[in-house]
């Protein structure tokens, strides 16, 4: 070893280190170095430890690395109504995990009516007016009521009037008065006619029903937008109905500061893309 540029790469005088070494030496008990003429060189036992202390630092090393990527990864609780997550967030979240992997996303349909603060959620996707001057809101969507079908069941009714759905099955999201505003709004597409009614309390298990292709419903735009496109539903007449209610994500001021949430907000605004 050339302990003058040891000495150099510690920032240490030559004498300075000598002291050290030889502090070292006297506390341990043993020769670590040997001094010849080409500088020091290490005893049997100055080998032995200098391999340890080798060992000791490369696997503190390796802990340090393991606990920074811990500390990057970050965990986000979505939660969001059943309808809203199954039918439009399922197919593009996604996404935001590909570009941002080292955000352990979890959706969360059951508590999103909670309160946020004590629901333990950080982003909550819910629908209203957008009355939560408490939280921090992005609305997600510009929506309207109109009336779906399976394609079979327009096919049914290709040549009726509109409003008249004789033989069918109306569908109706009992906590919405989506069918009142329908005929207050359409007055020349006014629903009547149908043979029976059948009552659900969740949007989402209702328009799995109208795809199974025996009924009709009035339901929001944005829930049905893919199944329109994709050709599993069909959108009847061309009026629409409006109850001034909109999909909004929400976050809590508790949370507003983590990357976390302030990427997802901000991949939300991005995907839905609507005039604030």
């Amino acid at each position: 070893m050339n302990q003058v540029r040891a000495a150099q790469s510690l920032s240490l005088t030559q004498s300075a280190l000598s002291r050290q070494i030889k502090s070292l030496e006297d506390h341990l008990g043993v020769l670590l170095f040997e001094r010849t003429s080409k500088g020091l060189c290490f005893t049997q036992e100055g080998e032995l430890l200098y391999d340890f202390t080798k060992r000791s630092f490369s696997l503190l090393n390796e802990g340090l690395g393991r606990l920074v990527l811990n500390v990057e990864r970050q965990t986000l609780v979505v939660s969001a109504a059943r309808s809203f997550a199954e039918r439009v967030l399922s197919a593009r979240v996604g996404d935001f995990v590909e570009l941002h992997p080292w955000i352990d996303v979890h959706i969360d349909v059951h508590r999103y009516f909670s309160d946020m603060d004590s629901s333990g959620a950080d982003i909550s996707i819910r629908l209203g007016d957008g009355n939560w001057d408490d939280h921090l809101q992005v609305r997600l969507t510009d929506d309207f009521l109109i009336p779906v079908c399976a394609p079979d069941r327009a096919s049914f009714l290709a040549n009726r009037s509109p409003g008249d759905i004789l033989g069918c099955i109306f569908y109706i999201n009992q906590e919405r008065d989506y069918l009142e505003r329908w005929n207050k709004e359409n007055p020349n597409e006014a629903i009547s006619g149908f043979n029976s009614i059948l009552k659900f309390n969740d949007s989402s298990t209702l328009l799995a029903a109208v795809e199974s292709g025996s009924g009709v419903a009035i339901t929001r735009y944005s829930l049905v937008k893919n199944a329109i496109e994709q050709g599993r539903l069909v959108r009847l007449w061309h009026g629409s109905a409006h109850d001034h209610l909109n999909y909004y994500a929400l976050c809590s001021h508790r949370t507003a500061h983590r990357r976390s949430t302030t990427l997802f907000l901000d991949w939300l605004g991005s995907v839905f893309d609507v005039d604030q």
